[in-house]
């Protein structure tokens, strides 16, 4: 049995609580007081889990909106939120944090060096190793106060850590917790930033929709990955963001295969037969995605996260390797200009990262491995 805090209620969170629940491990819940509703979950003892992996009532032996009682004796905390949350965890929970312990950021990769980040500004230095996974390990939904459901398992993912000399204590933690997934070992951060399949499927096809999304004209019938939201054209601007993204780790010596082969070769296309691989707008057509409904507004995630940490940031690594992006950067203006937000300003650019853009690749490489 591992003590283990999650750090946000949210869907992610709440689906590891459960998760982790069922399998026998002592969960701590926080939530920022704000946001904390968890009468329901101390009423039954925990969170009631269905769908695709496990059932049952995940126990949850706290659920807190202290951070110091959160994190109090965990051995693993986890961090399921979005990326512009990671920094008012860290700043909730970063002073009372315990030599040992292992801090992992989920959903969105670059998690860790905010963390850092933030401990470093406070001038904390716990012995602790801060990782990161590039998404969440659910495909899931909150459908009550106390009550999740999964509906897709990712199986692979990819964990990191800043520094990258903590990555073997940081994947150690992850597969401890989790036996059946397979935590790839990122030699940086920045595949797992780069492996952030949203900022590819989510960004174009919302701008190339925004008329039918901001008008709500019979938005029961909208799906974002449809046949009909999705024809070949806009899947073209799909695959021209695949291919930046590729350029990028290419430069960085990461190794990246196009989307439509991960797509094809695992969850997405569970009963493609064969090793063809499937192009782009098939790729993208599967019966499950299609279903998805929504979203509904252009303040939704696929847009207010997805821009400003997801291509702002590889916009900003471009400029700083010499990497053309312009499909990226079109759609980041022209998102900015549909929600009147400037993302250039706001998104997690490198130097917001702690990196100086007139760094080398040597010198990169040297503070993603040693944080210095």
């Amino acid at each position: 049995m591992t003590r283990v805090a999650i750090l946000g209620a949210g869907n992610g969170g709440m689906t590891l609580a459960a998760h982790l629940g069922l399998d026998g491990h002592e969960i701590r819940l926080f939530e920022m007081p704000q946001y904390a509703n968890f009468d329901a979950i101390r009423a039954q003892g925990g969170i009631q889990m269905s769908g695709v992996e496990k059932t049952g009532l995940g126990r949850v032996a706290v659920a807190t909106s202290d951070p110091a009682e959160a994190v109090r004796g965990a051995q693993v905390i986890l961090n399921p939120v979005p990326a512009y949350a990671f920094e008012l965890f860290a700043r909730s929970v970063g002073p009372y944090l315990e030599d040992g312990q292992v801090v992992v950021a989920m959903g969105k990769g670059g998690g860790s060096v905010i963390w850092a980040q933030v401990l470093r500004e406070l001038k904390l230095s716990p012995a602790v190793a801060l990782g990161e996974t590039n998404t969440l390990l659910h495909g899931c939904r909150k459908l009550g106060p106390a009550e999740v459901t999964v509906f897709g398992v990712i199986q692979e993912n990819v964990a990191a850590a800043f520094p990258g000399k903590d990555i073997d204590r940081v994947r150690a933690a992850l597969q401890g917790l989790f036996p059946s997934r397979d935590f790839r070992r990122a030699p940086n951060l920045f595949e797992s930033v780069l492996l952030d399949f949203n900022a590819i499927t989510h960004t174009g096809p919302m701008i190339c929709n925004a008329a039918r999304i901001d008008s709500g004209y019979r938005k029961e019938e909208f799906f974002l990955f449809g046949r009909d939201e999705n024809p070949p054209a806009v899947c073209r601007i799909i695959e021209a963001v695949d291919r930046e993204r590729m350029a990028l780790a290419q430069a960085l010596d990461i190794e990246a295969v196009p989307l439509e082969v991960e797509h094809t070769r695992n969850k997405y296309n569970p009963g493609h037969a064969g090793d063809a691989v499937l192009p782009m707008y098939e790729s993208m057509h599967t019966e499950k995605l299609e279903k998805v409904p929504g979203p509904y507004s252009l303040q939704a995630r696929h847009l207010t996260e997805d821009v400003p940490y997801g291509l702002v940031t590889w916009a900003s690594l471009g400029r700083m390797l010499g990497v053309p992006t312009p499909a990226s950067e079109a759609i980041i203006t022209l998102a900015s200009v549909l929600n009147q937000t400037d993302y250039w300003a706001t998104g997690r650019t490198v130097d917001k990262m702690g990196i100086d853009p007139a760094w080398s690749k040597d010198q990169l490489r040297s503070y993603l491995e040693l944080g210095e």
